[in-house]
């Protein structure tokens, strides 16, 4: 058994980690004293962000969304499709106790950093390839509002063109913005350069029927978002199937834990949503190792978008 087999299968859940701002923080403790990854993304004002592999992503629809993309693995449809989950934290512009929380960064640094994040892993998938020529599709997801989280850095990051664009730079310098093709769920961008050239599909989740009942917490249940996953994915695969998704969800629990903004690569769960348990949902954690091995593929290099201790 490897280190990484072996990260997180005695993590227990401790109570006073998990109650606050839908029980989204745990694992804190553990991944402080244990984390392999010790990654730290800089965003260019020379602002950091730990990159970590966490163990616990909660209880709300981040967690639920990984469980899904773990049955989704798992499907002979998406067979050698990476799949993966990672925690985004927040930052000022995300709501009122966000930006009074002086540990929290601005918005520019947060998506910065995002950036670099999302870049490592991209940066190692297009390594298994000598061109993107004929490389399928990347899949990004992000989430919408929710109480307490009035702007979503997710939702942010997948929107902002420029920001992607920079991304794809971090990863493949050659590659550049070539094309922006609207779909009914989201959006296909399109980058070529030096002859390669990659798709990146976007698409935001929303988790409730307005931006004013996600807000208000009336929200839909784990198996309506996930549907609108699915909807998101076949509109994006009648243009190209997906080569890797990664979903990004704010951990909305950091507003209330004065420490240095942290990214998690989440490597468990078992998908509960709240006292509503979506299909995907397990009495056990069900574990998925492939994207923490790419992010620790980069440490082993040693190089590239993050910075490692």
């Amino acid at each position: 058994m490897d280190d990484l087999d072996a990260y997180g299968r005695d993590y227990v859940p401790q109570a006073a980690a998990g109650v606050a701002d839908h029980a989204i923080r745990g694992g804190d403790r553990y991944v402080g004293q244990r984390d392999l990854l010790r990654a730290i993304a800089v965003a260019d004002s020379g602002a950091e962000a730990d990159v970590q592999l966490g163990v616990d992503p909660g209880t709300f629809y981040c967690a639920d969304q990984l469980a899904n993309l773990i049955a989704l693995a798992g499907e002979p449809a998406f067979a050698g499709v990476l799949t993966g989950f990672i925690h985004v934290p927040p930052d000022r512009s995300t709501g009122a106790a966000a930006a009074a929380a002086t540990h929290l960064l601005p918005r520019r640094d947060n998506l910065q950093q995002c950036a670099r994040v999302v870049a490592a892993a991209l940066r190692e998938l297009s390594e298994e390839t000598s061109s993107f020529a004929d490389t399928p599709a990347l899949v990004l997801t992000a989430f919408g509002p929710f109480a307490g989280v009035v702007d979503n850095p997710t939702a942010a990051f997948v929107g902002d063109g420029d920001g992607l664009a920079a991304m794809v730079r971090l990863a493949a310098p050659e590659l550049a913005p070539v094309g922006r093709e609207p779909l009914a769920t989201g959006v296909l961008h399109r980058y070529a350069g030096g002859g390669r050239e990659l798709l990146l599909a976007t698409a935001e989740l929303p988790l409730a029927a307005s931006p004013d009942d996600a807000l208000a917490g009336r929200y839909f249940d784990p198996d309506t978002v996930a549907a609108t996953f699915r909807r998101a994915l076949a509109d994006i695969a009648r243009v190209q199937p997906p080569r890797a998704i990664v979903s990004l969800g704010v951990d909305s629990g950091q507003v209330l834990r004065p420490a240095r903004p942290a990214f998690r690569v989440e490597t468990q769960t078992r998908g509960f949503h709240g006292a509503t348990r979506g299909r995907t949902a397990s009495d056990a954690y069900q574990r998925h190792l492939a994207l923490a091995r790419l992010y620790l593929r980069a440490r082993a290099r040693g190089d590239g978008p993050l910075r490692f201790r």
